[in-house]
């Protein structure tokens, strides 16, 4: 369910000077929900802990969808993430409640109905992952691997992080067997990103919101 956040739109890999790559760690986890309680739940009206457990529950939703999980690192910060999954490469287990990531939702999210903003966190995912579906429908097409999570921190120095992540995932996919990948993505996020990778826009949604904004919700195809 979740979109892909792109918000470095540098065009060559080596231009991002200083960063690395390196498999996520799990000491990696509250510096990328801080990224993500501040770049996707910024909500002033939200309480603050409801925002930060929104924030857990959709990394660990993304992480337990995943095989790949990569971080970019410049200096000693993590300054971006992606995390993606390869079908064949999929444990049986990774996305049932037997799963660490999903113990993890299960328990972040019990308080959730009980406060108007936990309601509201939870109406709102559910939209979300009715988009996908309806975006997903009658599809044909047969894919072999997903882009599940894709976010660099705005507050990044340099450009070409987001680039290095991306083709850092479809070289794994290439690597692992897979062919055709497909992703979400949405106008809040930096679309022509994939447009200039060279990803086909497959559907689109236009949605409106409570409070007056829309947003246009689609699905990408890539090839490797």
């Amino acid at each position: 369910m979740e979109r892909m956040r792109m918000d470095d739109s540098g065009d060559s890999a080596a231009s991002a000077a200083g960063v690395t790559l390196r498999p996520l760690r799990r000491d990696d986890c509250p510096a990328l929900v801080a990224m993500m309680r501040r770049m996707w739940y910024a909500d002033p009206e939200m309480d603050g802990r409801c925002a930060r457990r929104l924030a857990i529950i959709d990394l660990h939703h993304c992480l337990s969808c995943s095989t790949i999980a990569t971080v970019a690192v410049q200096g000693d910060r993590v300054v971006g993430v992606i995390l993606a999954r390869v079908d064949a490469k999929m444990p049986r287990l990774r996305s049932t409640p037997f799963g660490r990531h999903v113990r993890r939702v299960i328990r972040e999210s019990l308080p959730l109905p009980f406060t108007a903003d936990g309601r509201r966190g939870i109406r709102d995912a559910l939209d979300l992952i009715a988009v996908d579906g309806r975006l997903m429908r009658g599809l044909r097409t047969r894919y072999d691997a997903e882009a599940v999570l894709f976010l660099v921190d705005e507050r990044v120095r340099g450009r070409g992080v987001g680039r290095l992540l991306f083709d850092h995932a479809v070289g794994r996919f290439q690597a692992e067997g897979a062919r055709r990948y497909f992703l979400f993505t949405d106008t809040t996020c930096n679309v022509g990103f994939y447009d200039h990778r060279g990803l086909t826009r497959i559907r689109e949604e236009r949605r409106g919101h409570a409070d007056g904004t829309v947003d246009t919700y689609y699905l990408y195809e890539g090839e490797v």
